[in-house]
């Protein structure tokens, strides 16, 4: 007597996420709750490449090298999982000059680099914050591609894409773009979700020049020769990048006016996602979109994480530091900190400042320039959060890891914002689990968009005060050194 066969178990799909930050390339599998899955992750590190005059440069081939074995790592790991799609999120905004082969041409620009502060003034004759969403700034495409032209006069710019979309074409075949990253190179026209005219033309671009316009959910499948190096992919639908602050809102949960999220990683930022119309835009901050019904209102500083190891390195701090800086007063170091070590984005938009310490004395110590630095940071933060049109009960949904691998920034941070500060350990970062969350949804799947709590850190009675008093300082100091500079200049 024959015994019946075993039925064979297929696990429940996954979906992949690639996250390309500013240090590293990084991927993890995602189920069908938005969970990572332990031993499905995969880290390539790879920096931007700073140089003399403000450059911040993408290593391309790097960069391409760092994906590419991050998904050759996540397909072993697969087992028999099948996969509904592959996600990615990125840094904003990053500018990839192509030529008439599809090929890259020139150095790479990223969000950071300065060099094309000089034609800012030129764009922000023609193009308004109100049409575009972008202040004009030496990070977004209009001032970049305008300096790239200058920089590089040997060389015909055929086409011009940012680092998830080269991927895609490498990958696919086609040149394709998000409505959220396209939101971020200061060319999107955030009412008409088309290229705006006037942008293309202080660039001078035309649309066909660009990559085309989609929502995150269009679907793309590998080519021939990608599907043979990951057969467990071929014919998962691709999805195009979604910028990463706009995925940390959706990771965070962080959706609707109540709840505003609050990020610090390498850099940081505030955003608010809301529905609906497009949005007034305060002043010093931006608007860009999380897809084409959601507006992301904000501000970034260029400081973060980075700043901290900088200090780390510099100082040559011990491990205990935090103990230190836990047992500090607020503000009670007598030194104002202006963390602009690599110029400022939101509110002042000044590509030409850089950091200052002032009030130091032969008692300063390290640990108090430290904590002047951090409180610098969540300062800056609290004047984005407060010029936003946010609800009285609001909360601000925290992620990062530089932020959660402090013990004293989350409180200065909550202090500082004078509202409760919910902090999330998502173990792939927030980013990753909103480009999943985002592609679990665009293939049906009905998934909780709630924030993954750790702890709430609720303000201290008194310290919102001193930190009111202490933003004020920094203003006033400020606008000296901006003074100052331009009489010299």
């Amino acid at each position: 007597m024959t015994r019946p066969a075993r039925p064979v178990h297929t696990p429940p799909p996954v979906v992949l996420a690639l996250d390309l930050g500013s240090s590293s390339v990084k991927g993890a599998a995602f189920d069908l709750q938005g969970r990572t899955l332990a031993g499905l992750e995969a880290q390539e590190d790879v920096a931007l490449d700073y140089g003399p005059g403000g450059a911040a440069e993408v290593p391309l081939a790097a960069y391409l090298a760092a994906a590419e074995t991050v998904l050759d790592r996540l397909h072993a790991r697969l087992g028999s999982r099948p996969v509904l799609a592959v996600a990615m999120t990125s840094i904003a905004s990053s500018l990839i000059v192509l030529d008439a082969r599809g090929e890259p041409v020139g150095a790479a620009l990223s969000y950071a680099d300065s060099r094309a502060a000089p034609e800012v003034d030129a764009v922000a004759a023609r193009v308004t914050t109100d049409a575009t969403g972008c202040p004009p700034f030496s990070a977004y495409w209009p001032a970049q591609v305008r300096w790239w032209r200058s920089a590089h006069p040997e060389h015909e710019v055929a086409r011009v894409c940012s680092l998830p979309d080269f991927l895609l074409l490498r990958w696919t075949g086609e040149l394709l773009t998000s409505y959220s990253l396209a939101s971020w190179t200061g060319l999107l026209d955030r009412r008409t979700l088309h290229w705006n005219p006037a942008a293309l033309d202080a660039a001078g671009l035309s649309a066909a020049q660009l990559p085309r316009l989609v929502d995150h959910d269009r679907d793309l499948t590998l080519r021939p020769m990608w599907a043979d190096r990951w057969p467990k992919l071929s014919g998962v639908p691709f999805h195009p990048g979604v910028a990463d602050g706009a995925t940390a809102n959706v990771g965070s949960g962080a959706l609707g006016p109540a709840r505003a999220a609050v990020t610090i990683g390498s850099t940081s930022a505030v955003r608010l996602a809301l529905e609906g119309d497009a949005p007034p835009i305060p002043p010093g901050l931006w608007s860009y979109r999380v897809d084409r019904n959601t507006h992301l209102l904000g501000g970034a500083l260029t400081e973060g994480g980075n700043l901290y190891a900088w200090l780390q390195g510099t100082f040559r701090l011990t491990r205990t530091l935090d103990d230190d800086l836990l047992a500090m007063a607020p503000d009670a170091h007598g030194l104002t900190f202006l963390p602009a070590l690599g110029g400022t984005r939101s509110p002042d938009y000044d590509p030409h400042a850089r950091g200052t310490v002032h009030g130091l004395g032969y008692a300063s110590t390290p640990a108090q320039i430290v904590r002047a630095a951090m409180e610098g940071v969540a300062c800056r933060l609290a004047d984005v959060a407060w010029r936003l049109p946010l609800a009285g009960d609001v909360t601000f949904v925290a992620s990062g890891r530089a932020l959660l691998a402090s013990r004293a920034w989350p409180q200065m941070l909550a202090d500082a914002l004078g509202r409760p500060l919910l902090l999330e350990d998502i173990r792939a970062g927030a980013s990753a689990r909103g480009a999943a969350l985002l592609a679990l949804r665009a293939a049906g799947v009905d998934v909780s968009l709630e924030p993954v709590a750790q702890r709430l850190v609720e303000p201290v009675p008194g310290h919102h005060d001193a930190y009111r008093e202490a933003c004020a300082r920094m203003a006033r100091l400020t606008d000296l050194l901006r003074e100052d500079r331009e009489a010299v200049r």
